[in-house]
């Protein structure tokens, strides 16, 4: 059986990162995985426990905010050996995971994520997305500025006929909530 995660595909359906909220509203569980993970200079993107009583998933979503470089399978393990160790120590303590056994899952978000916060748009500066604006049809752009409202977009519409140049349209703002489904396209060099 595939777990497949169900990410938020606008700004308006997703939920704060771990890392953006105040560490007052964070589960207990929250908050000890959010201590860990920034300790170690990175971004909490999501916990999710899921699962059934005695099978629990304690799902954990790291990434890096600033930088274009993922995170390294080396960081991963030494995150996931911590986030043990420190719910280790906590014992029973923790509502969401009780005393029922469960399997700690530490990843990125993968390619496949929908950019729906701000820093997912800005970290991928630059780069190709297929996105829908206004509900309309998917289409390709590259993202040319970030702000605190939205995103500037390059449109690319394809060539007439096949082996013309793609046409670049000039850099267009959009509000957050107009984007929907955007995510970045794989450009193998």
């Amino acid at each position: 059986m595939v777990n497949r995660r169900s990410f938020a595909k606008t700004f308006h359906d997703s939920s704060p990162a771990v890392s953006e909220m105040d560490p007052i509203e964070r589960s207990e569980l929250q908050g000890v995985i959010a201590a860990v993970v920034e300790g170690q200079g990175l971004w909490c993107e999501e916990v999710v426990v899921g699962g059934s009583p005695g099978d629990r998933v304690l799902s954990v979503v790291i990434d890096r905010i600033d930088e274009e470089n993922g995170v390294s399978l080396d960081t991963i393990a030494t995150i996931t050996q911590e986030v043990s160790g420190a719910l280790d120590a906590q014992g029973d303590l923790i509502p969401e995971l009780g005393a029922d056994p469960y399997t700690l899952e530490v990843s990125t978000p993968g390619t496949d994520r929908p950019l729906v916060r701000k820093h997912h748009w800005e970290k991928n500066l630059g780069r190709i997305v297929s996105v829908t604006i206004d509900d309309a049809e998917p289409t390709e752009a590259k993202i040319h500025s970030v702000d605190a409202d939205g995103v500037s977009l390059v449109l690319i519409t394809p060539g007439a006929k096949k082996g013309m140049p793609a046409k670049y349209a000039p850099p267009v703002h959009y509000d957050f909530a107009r984007l929907t489904n955007a995510v970045v396209q794989v450009q193998l060099k």
